[in-house]
């Protein structure tokens, strides 16, 4: 039963952002993209229990009108706090607070697509699809949403527009401060637009870091971040999940799908850049190929994952940009709608092993109303709280 219902609730929700993204991008009017956002923040502030951080989050909420909200003052960002006062203070339930922190996500996410509207169409298939949204958005709720807020930043490099990046930057920070990590940034892209341009290059460097994944040890390699992690606030994250921090998986077929899309990417990067013609296009595909080393590097380290997850975070982007250029290229010889009909089925194979075979409480949606058939058990969060 919750297995159907989960896969009509994604299935709906995708086809329904689908359909609204692209009406909204014909119409070019900009309070049309406002109904796939609503659609997305309804569909997850109505869930509960779904997502491994759920229960945290959850629990953060309901201390809102105890005294051990001053332990969440004082060991969250002001930004999140204020939120959760926001929410009790209207009465708007663990629903609201839920709601407003997809909307969050969503928009900023959605608006940083101003510039190439019909992409929009294929956002949420990969969001969806791929799972994103149920690990990302669904569990690091807070850097997911100051991940959005740095994706939106990326226009005022571009346009070297230095206090709007700094504002918005200070403004990821108060959702999770390890976004001032990404002052930096501007000055590194803000008078070149690509730093990779040599597509062979790019290819022998994924290839080593896919080959590298599982023959070097993360173990030294973490104790060198010490500080950098005590400072981003993830020490506490590495005391109580240090066991899973190095569980060295092994590379599976999903690894090796990902690489293919990886490099389907890359290979058709320069095409890519011609037809988007955009610096902060550009901008985004060398955070996306930072991200790619990152995330084969770093693979079997949950903690170094949630560093870089700013420059990894990018795949979403970037994948929702392929899937889009190679719809419109699809047509345009037999090695194209080749192309196009693989990448359509390891995205269909990515939604099917993501309901199937993950965690239960990680994807298999079951709404706030159906508190009582939710069989997973309570996630022991009474002493990650602090570590979200």
């Amino acid at each position: 039963m919750i297995l159907l219902q989960t896969i009509l609730v994604y299935l709906c929700l995708t086809l329904m952002m689908v359909i609204t993204s692209y009406l909204a991008a014909k119409s070019h009017k900009k309070w049309m993209l406002m109904i796939p956002v609503l659609l997305f923040s309804i569909v997850f502030g109505m869930r509960y229990g779904v997502g491994i951080d759920f229960y945290a989050y959850l629990e953060m909420f309901e201390y809102g009108n105890t005294p051990y909200i001053n332990v969440i003052s004082e060991s969250f960002e002001p930004a999140f706090v204020f939120l959760i006062h926001f929410c009790h203070y209207f009465n708007l339930g663990s629903f609201g607070y839920f709601f407003i922190l997809a909307f969050i996500q969503i928009f900023f996410l959605y608006v940083s697509f101003r510039k190439h509207k019909y992409v929009l169409s294929f956002l949420p298939i990969v969001l969806i699809f791929t799972g994103i949204a149920m690990t990302g958005f669904m569990n690091s709720i807070r850097q997911t949403i100051a991940f959005c807020i740095f994706v939106f930043s990326i226009h005022y490099i571009s346009n070297k527009k230095l206090i709007y990046y700094c504002v918005l930057i200070l403004l990821a920070s108060l959702f999770h401060r390890s976004a001032l990590i990404l002052f930096p940034l501007y000055f590194i892209w803000c008078n070149k637009d690509q730093w990779f341009r040599n597509v062979n290059r790019q290819v022998v460097l994924v290839l080593v870091s896919f080959v590298a994944a599982n023959m070097v040890s993360l173990q030294q390699i973490v104790e060198y971040f010490d500080l950098l992690i005590d400072w981003l606030g993830y020490s506490r994250y590495l005391d109580n999940h240090g066991d899973k921090m190095y569980n060295n998986s092994t590379l599976s077929l999903g690894y090796i799908l990902i690489l293919f899309l990886y490099l389907l990417i890359v290979v058709n990067s320069k095409r890519m850049k011609l037809m988007f013609a955009d610096k902060t296009f550009n901008i985004m595909y060398d955070l996306f190929l930072i991200g790619v080393l990152c995330e084969f590097f770093f693979h079997s380290s949950q903690m170094m994952m949630r560093i870089t997850y700013y420059f990894n975070g990018f795949k979403l982007v970037l994948m929702s940009y392929a899937l889009f250029y190679f719809y419109k290229q699809r047509f345009c010889n037999t090695i194209c709608l080749a192309r196009f009909v693989v990448v359509s089925l390891v995205f269909l194979l990515f939604f099917i092993r993501i309901i199937l075979f993950s965690e239960t409480n990680t994807t298999q949606y079951v709404f706030n109303f159906q508190k009582e058939w939710h069989t997973v058990k309570k996630a022991q969060h009474s002493n990650m709280i602090l570590t979200l």
